[in-house]
């Protein structure tokens, strides 16, 4: 009887018919703002936020509508309302009305969406057709070495512009500076690379006291006629929408549409003051070498741009890259990945659309801070804002193996060696790749691949060793880990002296392991002595070492996917320590492409 008499009341109060309507109110604000919020590039929680916000604003709406009516004269409260026929009959069409007008809206919504919804489909269908583009370094007119950063790096602004369109792969820098220095024709590595190429950009640029000339070409063949060309001039500070407008006209040129989300970008990109940008374009150069002391040089002029200019993302982003890279070195400073992750931070912050800031988080979450979920967030944050980035691709393949994820690790690592064809790195770790999951003649094909670009690469040796131990070549192995230590002595514990123990040559073996022992201890040095004393089968010893060797970037995938001593994968403490790092528990790495 109560509660009949409680519907009644509530009929009476229109609680019903508010409430509808303001259902149909907040459906069509939500719809809005999922169209306009991503156009804006707001953060993903912000439509969550507002549905929060409607929710709340429900309950309040609800009780306002019990207290309160709409009628003739204003809200009153319901109370005091005149219950007469007619006062109630306005009442109602005045919510009917409101009711039918939203509903109404919410339909036309609809059928735009859906509209919408089906020309993207469309035009990711659309996506499939890839084009292929190599961005050849521009020419500087009063060419140096000391404006060789000037040129390079401002071959690379426009590297990065193009890498936002969807339907390109955009060739890295590293690789499109080989074809550009002449090449052999015999050389049938380059050959097959530059016969997959649809496009080759190339210009010439020309700095005037603060102003940018800039002539840009397009072809469709490497030596081929100049099919398209124009020449641009802006001032400097506007160099990065310079080279986006550059970007989007080349996009037309190809036959491509630029979508609406890469325009956005495209608007929101920020001028620089020429001094920062000359130190940020110093930094980046010198940290695209191989040598310790150039990194640290990069480091250097990068701190500076953001002393100059403490709110530019891009010198924070690559600060944080840079350190990933130092992070990386044989025997890097304690700090070089806590000041990756603070530097990638506060790149984010100043803008969440610069997709170097997601990527040295994924890669310090991936080797240090090893929060795993955010590392796989920021993979994919970097990847939908730059999909070109090569580098990016490669640490991401790796992070896939560390869970097992071997399908998709080697097919990620296939697209970053795609778009750095020519960098070594990306096609020595692909042949690792295929090692662990058996694949050892495609291993072989990987390694013999970076022999073609350089016969002293010592990570390809060292790999291409790993292989032929694994094929019981113990004497080809044992000469080419020689070989590689004679170039960089971390082969000699990574390689030379796990191979001796497990060939059974055991002296051998534990006299680099006594020479490792009287090193400062280090978390490489470490890692190493714990896969030696595995070797040996003294796992007291190898727990005891891998202890120390927590911190090192590879400790992970050495503990989870590197071992191959079965007897040590299944000892508890073995398992314990995987379990600590919030990893699967072991299990065999098969490779099934066509799955």
């Amino acid at each position: 009887m109560k509660f009949r008499k409680l519907i009644s009341e509530l009929q009476r109060r229109n609680v019903f018919r508010a409430t509808i309507a303001y259902l149909a109110i907040a459906w069509v604000v939500i719809q809005i703002a999922s169209i306009i919020l991503p156009a804006f590039n707001a953060p993903d929680y912000a439509i969550k936020i507002l549905i929060y916000a409607l929710v709340i604003g429900l309950i309040f709406w609800i009780g306002f509508s019990w207290i309160y009516e709409l009628t003739p004269e204003g809200i009153q409260k319901t109370e005091d309302t005149i219950t007469d026929p007619e006062t109630i009959r306005l009442n109602n069409r005045r919510l009917n009305k409101l009711i039918v007008g939203s509903l109404s809206l919410a339909v036309i919504l609809l059928v735009v969406i859906s509209f919408w919804a089906g020309s993207r489909w469309n035009q990711q269908d659309k996506t499939f057709d890839i084009r292929k583009v190599a961005v050849l370094p521009f020419g500087l007119k009063s060419d140096s070495d000391a404006e060789e950063y000037i040129k390079n790096g401002l071959t690379e602004a426009l590297i990065t512009e193009l890498s936002k369109v969807d339907q390109l792969n955009v060739i890295s820098l590293a690789s499109t500076r080989v074809l550009a220095s002449g090449f052999n024709p015999t050389n049938l590595l380059i050959v097959n690379v530059i016969g997959r190429i649809d496009y080759f950009i190339s210009g010439s640029v020309e700095q005037e006291i603060n102003t940018l000339n800039v002539q840009v070409r397009l072809r469709e063949s490497y030596d081929g006629k100049v099919k398209w060309q124009k020449n641009y001039s802006k001032d400097i500070s506007e160099v990065r929408r310079l080279w986006a407008e550059v970007a989007a006209d080349l996009s037309g040129q190809m036959g491509l549409e630029v979508k609406l989300e890469d325009e956005v970008l495209w608007s929101k990109l920020r001028p620089v003051k020429p001094e920062t940008y000359a130190l940020y374009l110093k930094g980046k150069h010198y940290l695209n070498k191989s040598k310790m002391q150039d990194w640290q040089r990069g480091l250097v002029y990068l701190q500076e741009a953001i002393d100059e200019n403490p709110a530019d993302a891009y010198a924070y982003a690559g600060l944080a890259e840079g350190y990933i890279t130092v992070g990386h070195s044989l025997m890097p400073p304690p700090d070089a990945l806590s000041k990756a992750h603070a530097a990638a931070k506060r790149a984010i912050q100043l803008d969440s659309t610069n997709a170097e800031g997601w990527a040295a988080l994924a890669h310090y979450e991936t080797y240090s801070g090893r929060d795993w979920q955010l590392a796989e967030y920021a993979f994919y944050k970097a990847n939908e804002l730059n999909p070109n980035m090569a580098y990016n691709h490669y640490h991401r393949s790796w992070y896939l193996a560390l869970f097992g994820r071997m399908n998709e690790a080697i097919e990620e690592h296939k697209h970053a060696q795609e778009l750095d064809p020519f960098t070594p790195l990306h096609t020595a770790w692909l042949g690792e790749l295929y090692r662990l999951v058996g694949l050892y003649e495609e291993g072989l094909a990987e390694v013999d691949k970076v022999s073609e670009m350089q016969d002293d690469f010592a990570l390809g040796m060292l790999i291409k060793g790993r292989i032929y131990m694994d094929q019981g070549q113990t004497d080809d192995a044992f000469e080419i880990f020689r070989q590689a230590s004679e170039i960089n002595p971390g082969c000699k514990y990574l390689g030379y002296g796990p191979a001796l123990i497990r060939a059974g040559h055991i002296e051998e073996g534990k006299a680099i392991i006594k020479e490792l022992e009287n090193m400062p201890r280090a978390p490489f040095f470490s890692l190493c002595l714990g896969i030696m004393y595995t070797n040996l089968g003294d796992f007291d010893k190898a727990f005891e070492w891998y202890k120390y060797a927590k911190k090192h970037i590879w400790y992970p995938w050495q503990i989870r996917i590197l071992t191959s001593n079965e007897e040590f994968r299944k000892d508890p403490r073995c398992l314990e320590l995987i379990r600590e790092l919030n990893l699967p528990d072991p299990a065999p790495l098969v490779y099934e492409p066509n799955i």
